[in-house]
């Protein structure tokens, strides 16, 4: 029997080479990104402080909307204020002022105002002036209707409980790990320190009359309380459902209208069953339940053991427009390119050339969309642009008075 030549053995060789090689690299690759995607967790954890001063907050919370989670903390804080819209008392008063249940065209401008104060409000450092000209104008908008005893004391309470808690849950929900203790007290703190300057009573909490010791625990307090508003407050209502329609109109603006019932059974499948209740919105076919707790099953492990961290912030800070005079632009089109700079890519890009073929409106068509920028102090419903700058300056010096960059459990109770 002849013995096999050496050349006979090359493939067996090359193939356990190859082996030993992939094997070799997987297992560094996945170390890797173990060790990296845990490093920028492991470093806030250490801090340990479960009542950081607003300037820590403001950084940890920094880091979790630009790098760890920038998509789900954007989509959580939409879904916020999609949420506040199934309590009647807040959806009443809503479609009475006509700005998001009315026309296309002033429901956009409702939603790039409110976006736009938001994004002034806490992408800017606390105490800055871009900051505290976005809260003084959201008072001054507010205390127009508190006065008149539109706006109640708990819708407001409970609108500032989302924008605190819903992040947390949808990182819970959909990411590859949960908020440590400090990020939420970090969340709590910046929320606690913007009700404090949005002048919203936390009286009804239950651990109002003794204090809370920290963060934490305010946020547990936030969130039992919230929870409880839901089951009294969120019952069906025609006016729920009526914004409800408004906003995912807006959502789904970039989807060609033979898609909306699949965007709207989409998004049906991430709201909560007393949500979809309250809206007067159909519980979606169980496919796209199950579809959907699939992917965010297989996007969770995907994250956790194969994607490298992200290392560029992903920012939607509005920039200074080229018009000057203190004007800002938006990043984003949001149905209608309220503010947003005409730029070659907002123009031809591949967004643009979609919005285009559907005969949408694009950056630089029509001046009416404020190309050249928005001014904080002039945000709001049309009828109210250039007026209020006094009051609103006035808001701004009391803000600034009594600012501090302590934890706001011991400076404002």
């Amino acid at each position: 029997m002849d013995e096999p030549h050496p050349i006979d053995f090359l493939p067996t060789m090359a193939i356990q080479y190859w082996t030993v090689l992939l094997s070799t690299a997987a297992t560094v690759y996945f170390t890797f990104v173990h060790l990296l995607r845990y490093r920028r967790a492991q470093s806030i954890g250490q801090q340990k402080s479960l009542d950081p001063s607003i300037a820590t907050a403001f950084s940890i919370h920094n880091d979790l909307i630009s790098l760890e989670f920038p998509s789900t903390f954007s989509l959580a804080t939409t879904f916020a204020l999609f949420k506040a819209y199934g309590i009647p008392s807040i959806s009443s008063l809503l479609v009475a002022t006509n700005q998001l249940a009315g026309p296309p065209l002033s429901s956009s401008k409702r939603y790039a105002d409110t976006g736009a104060l938001l994004l002034e409000a806490v992408l800017n450092e606390p105490g800055s002036p871009r900051s505290v000209e976005a809260l003084a104008r959201i008072n001054w908008l507010h205390d127009r209707h508190r006065k008149r005893g539109s706006i109640r004391d708990e819708d407001m309470l409970y609108t500032l409980s989302l924008f605190a808690l819903e992040p947390m849950r949808w990182v819970k929900k959909f990411e590859w790990r949960e908020l440590s203790d400090v990020e939420v007290a970090a969340v709590g703190t910046l929320w606690k320190y913007y009700g404090n300057a949005l002048k919203v009573p936390f009286e009804a909490l239950p651990g109002h009359g003794k204090g809370w010791k920290n963060a934490l625990e305010w946020m547990a307090d936030l969130e039992s309380w919230s929870r409880g508003y839901e089951d009294e407050h969120m019952i069906p209502a025609d006016s729920n459902h009526r914004l409800a329609e408004a906003t995912l109109r807006v959502l789904l603006w970039k989807m060609p209208t033979f898609m909306h019932g699949f965007g709207k059974n989409i998004f049906a499948s991430v709201m909560e069953e007393k949500l979809r209740n309250a809206m007067l919105i159909p519980t979606p076919p169980s496919i796209y339940l199950q579809t959907m707790s699939l992917l965010v099953a297989v996007r969770k492990i995907f994250l956790r053991h194969f994607s490298l961290p992200r290392y560029r912030r992903l920012t939607r800070m509005p920039t200074p427009s080229p018009a000057g005079e203190g004007r800002l632009n938006l990043p984003r089109v949001r149905m209608h390119p309220w503010y947003i700079l005409p730029t070659f890519k907002k123009r031809w890009g591949l967004s643009a050339l979609s919005t285009r073929l559907r005969g949408g409106v694009l950056p630089g068509d029509d001046d009416k969309f404020m190309p050249y920028g928005f001014l904080t102090r002039e945000l709001g419903p049309m009828g109210l642009v250039g007026k209020g700058h006094d009051e609103v300056q006035e808001e701004v010096n009391r803000l600034e008075s009594s600012r501090g960059n302590g934890c706001p459990f011991t400076l404002i109770q």
